[in-house]
């Protein structure tokens, strides 16, 4: 018998649902046991895009997509990668594998013929997890109930570890968000969507979608709610931070606690530029409240920040820890800080904060004073 080698043993000591076959029972003693990808459907599906992009979609050498994807070929977060792939659906191989393919569905999903063809196999990968399928049926839908009677049935319906709940939840709700899973689902009926949908296949609902993970610009409320609006990075511009990291802050952090809080989130995400264009600049102004992020010190986002202060309209400042202050910035506006880790142990904890911190913005904003008019007057106090 061939003895392990140390890598092989600390990838025993984290073990992924890719290293089992996806029926297999997770185990209450011992190492936790992951019966689920422990990555997105949009996180996964870099693998099989990295496989068209460089190799035409042909079978590719792992370590050469771990290049594409500018990770390291024997990391655990490119393990994890590859597995998930493979769970969804999307790929055959894993980081270990001499080479990794994509599948039908994979092909399907990163050379679609439509919009709704590349939707359809999203879902079609995010229902081929059991537990994620079964979840979603359980509840009819992505409305999960109180923290602790979910994890109840996480525990004793789909036999899930207590101590992999948290990371359950995270990939499990962000995949909702990604495929517009709403509070209501019914297994083979058609989603709804305001652009045409394509007919259900295999009892999967399918609807013309390109980018579900980022609102649109806004163009004011449907919702009837009060808008606010998130002026934030569009992309990492230092190596402080990993790639999509602004993408994820937007979905785990600002967009929950918003909505939370009352309020429909937008953003101009949906441009898709780091340009400022006149429809951003008339969502920012137009919005009844702003979230500024001031990580990274982005210059759009600052010239965004200094339209909306003097417009002498209410403002939320954030901004993730370990971000050196700006002069009278911090110094005369309240600034929440969030944890840049973004495990799901600290979003728990940063969410309810962002939330009230929201609140109380709002609630104050016809008493406090405008940033401009504390200026002005320290600037008159100073001539």
């Amino acid at each position: 018998m061939t003895e392990e080698t140390p890598e092989q043993k600390v990838e025993a000591a984290s073990v992924d649902a890719g290293e089992r076959p996806a029926d297999k029972p997770a185990t209450q003693g011992g190492r936790a046991q992951y019966p689920f990808p422990r990555k997105t459907v949009e996180d996964a599906l870099r693998v099989p895009t990295a496989i068209r992009t460089n190799n035409g979609g042909e079978p590719f050498d792992p370590q050469e997509i771990a290049k594409a994807l500018n990770v390291g070929g024997k990391t655990g977060n490119f393990f994890y990668l590859t597995t998930a792939s493979r769970d969804y659906g999307f790929t055959d191989g894993t980081r270990d594998s001499s080479e990794i393919s994509l599948t039908a569905l994979g092909k399907q999903a990163v050379y679609p013929a439509s919009d709704a063809d590349a939707y359809t196999a999203k879902l079609q990968a995010f229902l081929n997890v059991d537990k994620f399928k079964g979840v979603v049926e359980h509840y009819k839908g992505s409305k999960l109930p109180a923290d602790e009677f979910v994890r109840n049935v996480l525990e004793t319906k789909f036999g899930l570890d207590p101590r992999t709940h948290d990371t359950f939840l995270d990939v499990f709700q962000k995949n909702c968000r990604y495929l517009g899973i709403g509070a209501e689902w019914t297994p083979g009926q058609q989603a709804q969507a305001t652009s045409p949908t394509a007919p259900a296949t295999n009892g999967v609902p399918t609807r013309a979608v390109t980018t579900p993970a980022a609102p649109a610009a806004p163009n004011g409320s449907g919702s009837g709610k009060p808008v606010c609006f998130v002026a934030m990075p569009f992309t990492e511009k230092t190596e402080a931070y990993p790639p999509r990291f602004f993408t994820e802050v937007y979905a785990s952090l600002f967009e929950p606690a918003i909505e939370a809080a009352g309020f429909e989130a937008k953003t101009a995400k949906g441009q898709g530029s780091d340009v400022i264009h006149s429809t951003i600049v008339n969502g920012l102004l137009d919005a009844d409240l702003a979230l500024v992020d001031l990580t990274e010190h982005n210059p759009n986002v600052l010239f965004e920040l200094g339209l909306r202060i003097a417009e002498k309209k209410p403002t939320v400042l954030v901004k993730a820890i370990g971000t050196n202050p700006i002069f009278d910035v911090d110094n005369l506006m309240r600034v929440v800080s969030y944890n840049p880790n973004l495990w799901p142990s600290t979003v728990k904890e940063d969410l309810p904060r962002l939330t009230e911190f929201i609140k109380g913005a709002w609630a104050m904003k016809d008493t406090e004073r405008p940033y401009m008019e504390i200026l002005r007057q320290q600037t008159m106090s100073m001539a």
